[in-house]
This record gives structure tokens, sequence and C-alpha cells, in this order.
């Protein structure tokens, strides 16, 4: 009986083995098949050999989890604008972590260093790091801020590196889409991350100033308590200090003032400083100090002293004793601010080769679409003639070359007579008069211009010796103007004006200024014009033209 049962067990036991192997079997596959197709692990940037130093170098500047700041944000900003990016970020990147100073585009405040791209960007703090698609680059095609949101697809990342050789973070444009940034775009950005330097130098020297304005606001409140107190702290200040009588005679000058003046305070005490210092006398801090004294007020300047070469913050206190004064040495906040101010003009030169001034000063105040309407303007275009042929006869550098030449002529002319220059097209050239600017002239500036044209190309033949063509048309009448584009900003012009003005060139004579009815009737009473009759024009049908052949 016991015997039965067990067999009837192990029949059981069988019966539930084969579901149960197979079941496993099942398990295990999945498993292998999701192993098998896991993405690509995430590799994570290694430390720089002076990390330790490099942090001490970022906390020195007391920047980490402050507010926003203004001047932080237009540089974002401008790098925004510049790249073409929808991201834009001042990164800086702490021990476990990337925190943002300022940022466009992103609503973050922080991310952990382990998935940061700019924790790869500081360990090349020499170079920018741009990386054209995320997905293909075996560093960050497992990162989830690429796998996932944002997904980040490109990154170029100027590293924020300090006078002293330490990478803090990067000034960063981010895209989700795999992109690549002109030669002229990247050196903006670096341009904008050494900004964001001199801006953390700049907030650090405001903060000391602040401290040493705390400083010598207690120093007056204890020259009212203490003399030996008063003393022990001016000699103790690290700015100079000295005190006159109402007779303008020294009565106290401590060691650092001693110093700058190259006196000892034994040589000056109880003299008269004009005497003493008759360079003083025609100066900024003889001004200053007699109307301190006469309206008993505190004054604030700055002044460069031509002997030391340095600049100093003056900060004068009148008395009934006399005259209390500070001296506090400014000379490298000015030679920063001299520095950022130099790099402001070259980024705002960038932005003015791209746009009128006019429309980039708008764009800055409110960057929105710009489209405004002319109801009267003239738009010129010029083509040179057979200049492909020309270069099967010569290098492409002695072709662009040339070219430069010649168009570099065209854009002193297009200065001289105030005019737009709208764009080159290979060989072609596109300007216009009346427009960001209106002006009644429009009609009168572009004939000279192109009167000059064929001035500039006739001279160019004559001096090298080869015969070089242009063909230029001319036509007046309403237009539309703006900025397009996400990325690569243009200041275009449309209408049936500009399409106009493209066929008074393509249809006009070699050597000649073919100009359309509209334009003539503008110029007729101070240009020469020869009556070309009517022509077949494409897209238009027949249409009257003339031949500008010079001035009256």
């Amino acid at each position: 009986m016991h015997n039965s049962w067990e067999k009837k067990i192990l029949k059981l036991l069988k019966i539930f083995a084969n579901p149960y192997r197979r079941l496993r079997l099942q398990i295990i596959s999945r498993i292998f098949r999701k192993r098998i197709s896991a993405p690509p692990l995430m590799q994570s940037a290694p430390l720089p050999s002076n990390e330790a130093d490099r942090l001490k170098a970022l906390y020195r500047y007391n920047i980490l989890d402050t507010t926003a700041e203004e001047a932080f944000d237009d540089l974002t900003s401008l790098a925004s604008y510049i790249c073409g990016t929808p991201v834009a970020l001042v990164s800086l990147v702490d021990a476990n972590r990337q925190w943002f100073k300022s940022k466009v585009g992103l609503e973050a405040m922080e991310s952990p260093r382990d998935i940061a791209f700019c924790a790869h960007a500081i360990l090349q703090p020499n170079e920018l790091l741009v990386i054209p698609n995320a997905t293909e680059d075996p560093r960050f095609a497992g990162n989830p801020l690429v796998t996932s949101e944002p997904n980040i697809r490109f990154y170029a990342g100027a590293p924020l590196v300090t006078a002293d050789g330490f990478p803090l973070g990067t000034l960063c444009a981010i895209d989700t889409i795999p992109r690549n940034l002109t030669p002229e775009q990247l050196n903006a950005l670096r341009i904008l991350g050494r900004q964001v330097i001199h801006q953390m130098e700049l907030r650090i020297n405001l903060a000391n100033l602040e401290r040493t304005r705390i400083r010598h606001k207690q120093a007056e409140d204890k020259l009212r308590a203490n003399d030996e107190q008063i003393v022990n702290l001016l000699e103790g200040i690290a700015d100079a200090f000295f005190a006159l009588d109402r007779q303008w005679r020294f009565t106290y000058i401590n060691y650092k003032a001693a110093q700058i003046f190259e006196r000892s305070p034994e040589e000056v005490f109880g003299k008269n400083i004009w005497e003493e210092f008759p360079e003083f006398v025609k100066s900024v801090f003889h001004e200053e100090a007699h109307k301190a004294v006469s309206q008993q007020v505190g004054v604030t300047f700055e002044e460069f002293n031509p002997h030391l070469k340095r600049w100093f913050e003056v900060r004068a206190f009148a008395s009934y004793d006399g005259l209390s004064v500070f001296f506090h040495d400014i000379t490298n906040r000015k030679q920063m601010q001299a520095a950022l101010n130099l790099e402001q003009k070259k980024t705002e030169g960038l932005l003015l080769n791209i746009l009128p001034k006019i429309i980039a000063d708008r764009l800055r105040k409110e960057p929105v679409l710009i489209a405004d309407r002319f109801d009267e303007a003239t738009i010129l275009f010029a083509d040179l003639v057979n200049f492909t042929q020309l270069s099967t006869r010569k290098t492409a550098t002695e072709l662009v070359y040339l070219l430069n030449e010649m168009f570099s002529a065209f854009d002193s002319l297009t200065e001289k007579y105030g005019l737009e220059k709208i764009k080159t097209i290979g060989d072609a050239y596109m300007v216009a008069g009346g427009i960001p600017i209106m002006r009644e002239d429009h009609a009168e500036a572009i004939a000279e211009i192109a009167l000059d044209m064929l001035e500039v190309i006739n001279r160019f033949s004559t001096e090298r010796g080869e015969e070089f063509q242009i063909r230029i048309g001319i036509n007046s009448g309403p237009v539309v103007a703006g900025v397009i584009g996400t990325k690569k900003f243009i200041y275009d012009l449309w209408g049936d004006a500009v399409n106009t003005a493209s066929r008074m060139e393509s249809h006009g004579i070699v050597g000649g200024i073919q100009v359309s009815a509209d334009s003539y009737e503008l110029l007729k009473d101070k240009y020469l014009f020869e009556e070309r009759g009517v022509i077949n024009v494409k897209g238009k049908g027949e249409m009257l033209t003339y031949l500008l052949t010079g001035r009256k």
C-alpha cells in the first residue's frame, strides 16, 4: 500500500516537471534576448588630474546656488542667438553635479555630474567640445539625456577657464537635432565663454569692493570712538589713508599711503600737501578735495596716477577738523573692465557683420519676427559676366581672392553712399537703397553706386590686363524686408520690385546699367539715359527699359 502511494506521487512529479523545465527555458531565453538588445552603456567622464585644486578655484567665486543675474543671462541669450540653438547654458561642474548659473530653453537647475556633457568638456580646457550627433558618439549614445528627455543630439561647449588654468564649467549651446556650427559661430562661442569668466572675476572684485566699503564705514565709526583703536585700524587696512587739517597739512598717514607717496610718515607730517606734492594742484583730487571741504560733504571719484601708472578710487570725508582721505587701488578692476568692453565690442562686431545695426538693436531688445514694408525703395543687382569661365584659367585661391577684391570695393561704395548690402550669391551682388532706414534719394544713391561699379570693373581690367565685365539692373518700388531663419540669420528683401530688378540685370546688356521705367521716372532729371525700348522680360511680358549712361 505504501509503495503504491509513492508510485503515484512520482508519476505526478514527472507530469509537472516537463512544463516547469519549459517555462524556465523560456524565462532564461527572454532574459538573454533583453541583454543582447540592451542600449549601449553610458560613459561617464573621468575626473581631471587636478580635481581638488579645480574645485577650490570654483568655490573661490562663491557663485554656486546664487540667484539669476542679468549679466550672465545676456551672454547665454547671445550664445543661443548666435549659434541658433534652442538651449544655451552657463554650466558649472561641482563635485557631484553640474549647476546652471544661467539657462535658455531649459527648466532644470542642475543635473548629476556623471551624465553631464560638460564634465567631458572640462577635460580639455583649451579646446571646444563639439558633438555633431550624440547618438553616434560612443561616449554619449547611452546617456539618458540622449536616449530620453531632453533628447540631446548636438552639443558645443566652450570651457570656462580661470586665469590660472582651472576649467570651472562651460558656456554651451545645445540642440535636439544633429548639426554643425560655422567657424565664425564657434569663435563667437569662445569669445562669449571668456566674457563669462571676466564677469565672474568682476563679480569677485565687486564683492571685495563692497567689503572694503563696509570696512571704510567701520573705520569712520571708530574714528569717533578711540584714537588708539583708530590708529591700529588704519594701519591694518589694505587701503591707503591720510588725514589733513584745515590748512591742508598732514596730521596722519598710514604705512600704505606712505608707500604710494614714496615718503615716510615723518617726512610729510605737518607739511602742506599742495606744497609737498605740487603735481596734485591741477588734478581731479585737488578739485574734489576743495569741494568736500567748502561744502562739508563726502566725495568719491577715480583718478589715474601717471607716476605710479595706477588707478585709484578716492573717498574723501570732510569734517570740522579737516579732511580724511582713503585711496583704494582699482587698477586690476579697470583692466578687467577694459578687457570686457573689448570682448563686448568684438561680439557686437560679429553681430553687425550679419545684420544691419538698427535690426540687430531691435532683435536684442525684443527677439521676435521682424518684417517691415517700405513703400519706396530701389534695388540693384550686379552680375560678373563669364566669371565661371574665368575659373578654368585660375586656381580656386586666385579666383576667391579676385572676387573678394571686387566685392570689397563694392562694399566700400555701399558705405560711401549709405546703402544696405543685402547679400552676395556666387558672383552676383545685391544692394538696396531706402531700407532699413527710409530716405528720399534712394534711387539717386543706387544710380551713383551703379556708375561707380562700372568704373571699378574698368579699373580692374586695366590694372590686371584682363577683360572683366559686369551687367547691372535697377528697379524701384515697394518691398518687404525682414530677418529670416532660426540658425543662420539673414536680412533679405521680397516683393515684385525685387524680382523686376533681378530681371533688369539678367535681361540687361553687358557693360551696361539697365533701368526700369519706375526708376527712370525718379532719375531722369539728374542722369543721362538711352531708351532701349520695349523688351520681352521673362515672367513679366513686354517692358519699356532704359540704359543709364551718366550724370547730367
